[in-house]
């Protein structure tokens, strides 16, 4: 009977792939969700006064997507990227198999590590992080579908005196209806709860200054000193 040589993708390798892959896909995942919800918003730009409902909303947004946008460039071009180099390096110049399985392992492990992956508390703040944005966007949604209805009942005239008209009266419907659903007050409610948490995540990130690239991720997400200065409370 003949001896199975050992599998470069074993079965701890596949679930270390599965670990960063589902990640990834999750961040997109959440961005896409507050991406969809700005669109939500824009539908609702026509309406005269009705911008500043939403305020709070587009800010928060803004912070969340800023959040988003560098955990994902830093883990894609800070970690991975440049790993994956490393290991193709070694892999070419690799003896045996089982320094390929050494080198493959080694790859995972870093790469885990410093997605952040491996560190229970940041990565709890991280997933605690994430679901505030899905929070966000999907009552986001369901404000700005009866929005949507409230728009679609109302059939407005092209142009003139007769469109303003219409247009002042279903803003006033709608902000009725925002203020009504309290969404003004459950945002700032969960801004508040993800400027803690980021705080919380950058105080982390502070103490892992040894390490460069989590050094990196903390001075991108930190851009010109916002939550080191009285400015991030704001």
């Amino acid at each position: 009977m003949s001896k199975q040589l050992p599998s470069v993708l074993s079965k701890h390798a596949i679930t270390k792939y599965q670990l960063l892959f589902r990640h990834l896909f999750h961040c997109k995942h959440v961005e896409r969700q507050l991406s969809s919800s700005w669109l939500s918003q824009q539908e609702a730009k026509q309406l005269l006064g009705i911008s500043q409902a939403f305020t709070a909303a587009f800010g928060l947004r803004q912070r969340m997507l800023h959040f988003l946008f560098n955990i994902q460039h830093y883990m894609m071009f800070e970690v991975l990227e440049p790993n994956w180099h490393v290991l193709a390096q070694r892999l070419k110049a690799a003896r045996s198999l089982d320094e390929l399985l050494r080198d493959h392992s080694e790859f995972l492990d870093a790469s885990l590590r410093e997605c952040m992956l491996r560190d229970a508390v940041l990565l709890k703040l991280l997933a605690k992080l994430l679901t505030i944005c899905v929070i966000f966007a999907d009552h986001t949604r369901v404000v700005m579908a009866d929005v949507a209805r409230e728009l679609d009942a109302t059939s407005l005239a092209q142009r003139g005196a007769a469109r303003r008209q219409q247009l002042a009266v279903l803003s006033a419907q709608v902000a009725r209806a925002v203020a009504d659903c309290r969404y003004t007050t459950y945002v700032r409610k969960l801004g508040a709860k993800f400027d803690d948490e980021l705080r919380a995540l950058l105080a982390e990130l502070r103490k892992h200054g040894n390490e460069w690239n989590l050094a990196n991720l903390y001075t991108r997400l930190d851009y010109n000193l916002y939550w080191s200065t009285s400015a991030g409370g704001a």
